[in-house]
């Protein structure tokens, strides 16, 4: 399902490496489409069928794909492709031909360009684990299902299981299936994600406008604050600046727009 909201954000930090990156983001309206294969979660964006699978299931849907794609064929001719296909699937073997299947789309996955997103920018959590313990911020983008490049984003699903995915899908609508599910735990990350099917991973420059706003964390280093705020200033595009504060006696943040002087 795409985003229809209005907004959707990413958290990142400045330490080592990653404070030039961020500045790239703010100074180049750059953003790096990561390759799955280095996500942090072991189990996300892994293709694991379910052991459902049956002949006969397999038969009605390989039929019906063909149908859907090779309209024109009529029954004679759909009944002795399916016939065909039959007989190589029955020569493979079904685990065999499961494990070739499974193999085949895990490379074809390991290829895209995945960015994530999150629909929240006040999760204490995200700001822990992705701020680098609040010490950094969170960039506010623009994004509705018809605003370029964001408009792109896709909402992650949170189930207590892999998803039951047909094994005559599309490979695209197979590959949207396993990017966009992950385990229940990770729910609170509010995830959207932006697939380049294309061109894989690697920096992707989005429309300068489209970033609206920088949120400063709550434990950030006033030198950092400082210097963000020059990368802000340096824009073209008029950005909104404000800071985390937590606020006393509440597991809880409040935000306020950035006074260099308090």
């Amino acid at each position: 399902m795409r985003y229809d909201g209005h907004f959707l954000y990413r958290y990142r930090h400045l330490n080592g490496q990653h404070r030039d990156w961020t500045k790239r983001i703010i100074t180049d309206s750059v953003l790096h489409f990561a390759n799955p294969t280095t996500f942090n979660d072991p189990f996300d964006c892994k293709v694991n069928y379910r052991p459902s699978f049956s002949i006969e299931k397999f038969k009605q849907q390989h039929a019906d794909r063909i149908r859907r794609y090779k309209p024109n064929l009529n029954r004679n001719q759909l009944r002795a492709k399916v016939t065909q296909d039959m007989r190589v699937l029955a020569a493979m073997g079904n685990e065999e031909f499961l494990r070739q299947g499974k193999d085949s789309l895990q490379s074809d996955i390991n290829k895209l360009g995945v960015l994530s997103l999150s629909g929240t920018y006040e999760d204490i959590l995200m700001c822990s684990h992705y701020a680098e313990g609040h010490t950094g911020l969170c960039l506010k983008f623009e994004a509705t299902k018809h605003t370029p490049f964001f408009g792109r984003a896709l909402k992650v699903d949170y189930l207590p299981s892999y998803p039951d995915v047909s094994c005559t899908s599309t490979v695209a609508e197979k590959m949207d299936e396993f990017l966009l599910t992950k385990a229940n735990n990770w729910n609170y990350e509010d995830e959207y994600r932006i697939i380049d099917h294309d061109h894989g991973a690697g920096d992707k420059d989005f429309p300068a406008r489209l970033l609206a706003g920088v949120i400063l964390g709550a434990r950030m280093d006033p030198k950092d604050k400082e210097d963000v705020a020059k990368w802000v200033r340096n824009r073209t595009y008029q950005t909104e600046l404000i800071e985390a504060h937590v606020v006393p006696g509440s597991f809880s943040l409040e935000f306020r727009p950035y006074d260099p002087h308090l």
